[in-house]
């Protein structure tokens, strides 16, 4: 079981064709590093040309949901 609070934050474009790009990021982190780590993640997209993202999963959250 996972203690830490994360989401799994995905590359759009990679997934659209087929790949999966993305990064688990801790939801707890200011907004400015995880905006960032998006911002990273998308510059090292496998596709030519990545802006979209989308939170594809999450853990830690326990019973809460969104």
């Amino acid at each position: 079981m996972c203690t830490e609070i994360r989401i799994y934050v995905a590359d759009l474009a990679a997934y659209n064709n087929g790949k999966l790009h993305g990064v688990w990021i801790n939801a707890t982190d200011d907004l400015d590093a995880i905006r960032e780590q998006v911002n990273q993640m998308l510059a090292a997209s496998p596709e030519g040309f990545a802006e979209e993202y989308a939170i594809h999963d999450h853990e830690g959250f326990g019973g809460v949901y969104f």
